[in-house]
C-alpha cells in the first residue's frame, strides 16, 4: 500500500529536527492483516485524513513524545475517514463498507496518512449520511479536544467563556460548542478572522492584531466562567486571569510548547494553582473523547448546528507541503489530505 513513513532509519522516538524532512511517500509499504484484526479493532481504507499540530510536535519534541507512549513503529497521522474494509467475526457494531470517522489514541503502525489503517472501535463513530467525507476527517482530535475541554470548564448555559484563538482547528469547534451548550462566547483571532469568528457564533471578539488581550481582558473585570486557551499566548495569560476569570472558574489549556522548558512551566503552573490564594483551577486538555463523544457531534454535524472549517485541502502527494502549512500556525480551520482520490463523496 502507499503510505507516508519515517526514512533512513529514523522513526518517531530518533527523529531530529522537522517532521517533514525525515518521512516520505512509500509506495509498497506493509499494509496491515486483516486475520491479525481483535475483536474490537476494524481494518478501514482511508479515504480524508486532516492534520494536527501534534503530528509533529510529539515526534519533535525530546521528550515530550516518550512520555505519551511515541513508539518506534508510530507513523504519521491520527484523523481520518474512511471506509470499514475487515472486521474481527464477532464485531457486529459494524459493517464493511460502512463511512466511518475518529482519531487514533496514539500514533501507531499505521497512521491515517496511508491507504489502510487499523482503529478501534472506541476511537470512532460513525459518519451520517449526508457528511461529507473531507467534513468527517476534519473533526477527529480538534473537536473531540474542543468539547471535552469546555466539559471539563464545566460550560452550562449562562457561563461567559474566553476563547484565546478562535479561528483555529480546535477554536472554530470551541465557539460553536460553546454556543450550542449556552454560553456567552468572547474569542481572539486576528484581523482576517474576524468575520469567521463572528458567523461561527461569537459574541465579542478581540483582535489581537490591534488590541492589546490581555489588557482589553482586564478592562473587562471578573466576568469569565472559563478560559479555554487553544493558542499558549500571551505566554502569561493563565499568571494574570486573576484579573478577568472569576475566582471559581477554570482555566484550560489546549495548546502548549512540547518542550521540557516549556512543560515545566506548565508543571508550576499547575502548582501555583494549587498552592498561591487567588490562583484559578487549571486544567491540561488531554482527553479528545471517543465514540459516544464523536458520535454526538456528528449528529450536531448533520442537523447543520455545526459546521466544520476547512481551512485547506491537499492531494496525497503534497503532504510535507501541508506540514508546512499547518506549521506556520495560520490556518484557518483544519488542514485536510485527500488520500484517495475524488474522496469527498456523500452518502
Amino acid at each position: 500500500m502507499r503510505a507516508w513513513q519515517y526514512t533512513n532509519g529514523v522513526t518517531a522516538k530518533t527523529l531530529v529536527g522537522k517532521l517533514e524532512d525525515s518521512i516520505a511517500l512509500d509506495a509498497a509499504a506493509p499494509a496491515p492483516d486483516k486475520s491479525l484484526l481483535a475483536e474490537d479493532q476494524l481494518l478501514i481504507r482511508v479515504l480524508s485524513a486532516s492534520l494536527n499540530p501534534a503530528d509533529y510536535k510529539m515526534p519533535e519534541s525530546d521528550w515530550f513524545g516518550r512520555l505519551f507512549g511515541l513508539g518506534d513503529e508510530a507513523q504519521p497521522g491520527l484523523d481520518f475517514c474512511g471506509r470499514v474494509v475487515g472486521k474481527h467475526a464477532l464485531n457486529t457494531a459494524y459493517s464493511e463498507g460502512q463511512r466511518v470517522f475518529g482519531s487514533l489514541g496514539k500514533a501507531s503502525r499505521y497512521g491515517t496518512l496511508g491507504d489502510m489503517m487499523v482503529a478501534s472501535t472506541s476511537e470512532l463513530a460513525a459518519v451520517p449520511d449526508g457528511i461529507s467525507t473531507d467534513q468527517a476527517a476534519a473533526l477527529g482530535a480538534s473537536a473531540g479536544i474542543a468539547y471535552k475541554s469546555l466539559v471539563s470548564a464545566g460550560i452550562k448555559p449562562g457561563s461567559h467563556v474566553f476563547i484565546n484563538g478562535g479561528s483555529g482547528g480546535v477554536g472554530t469547534y470551541s465557539i460553536q460548542f460553546a454556543k450550542l451548550m449556552g454560553a456567552q462566547v468572547t474569542t481572539s483571532t486576528s484581523t482576517p478572522n474576524v468575520d469567521l469568528v463572528r458567523k461561527l457564533g461569537a459574541d465579542a471578539v478581540i483582535d489581537y492584531r490591534t488590541t492589546d488581550v490581555l489588557e482589553e481582558l482586564r478592562r473587562r473585570g471578573l466576568v469569565f466562567d472559563a478560559v479555554v486557551d487553544n493558542v499558549g499566548t500571551p505566554k502569561d495569560l493563565y499568571h494574570q486571569c486573576h484579573g478577568f476569570l472569576k475566582s471559581d472558574g477554570t482555566y484550560v489549556q489546549v495548546a502548549a510548547d512540547p518542550t521540557a522548558r516549556a512543560t515545566c512551566g506548565i508543571l508550576a503552573t499547575l502548582s501555583k494553582s494549587f498552592i498561591m490564594p487567588g490562583r484559578r483551577a487549571f486544567c491540561f486538555a488531554t482527553d479528545k473523547g471517543g465514540s459516544s463523544d464523536y458520535a454526538l457531534i456528528a449528529r450536531w454535524v448533520f442537523e447543520g448546528k455545526v459546521e466544520p472549517v476547512i481551512g485547506r485541502l491537499f492531494g496525497f502527494d503534497d503532504v510535507m507541503r501541508a506540514y508546512a502549512e499547518l506549521r506556520k500556525g495560520r490556518s484557518r480551520g483544519k488542514i485536510v489530505v485527500h488520500v484517495l482520490e475524488e474522496a469527498n463523496e456523500r452518502d
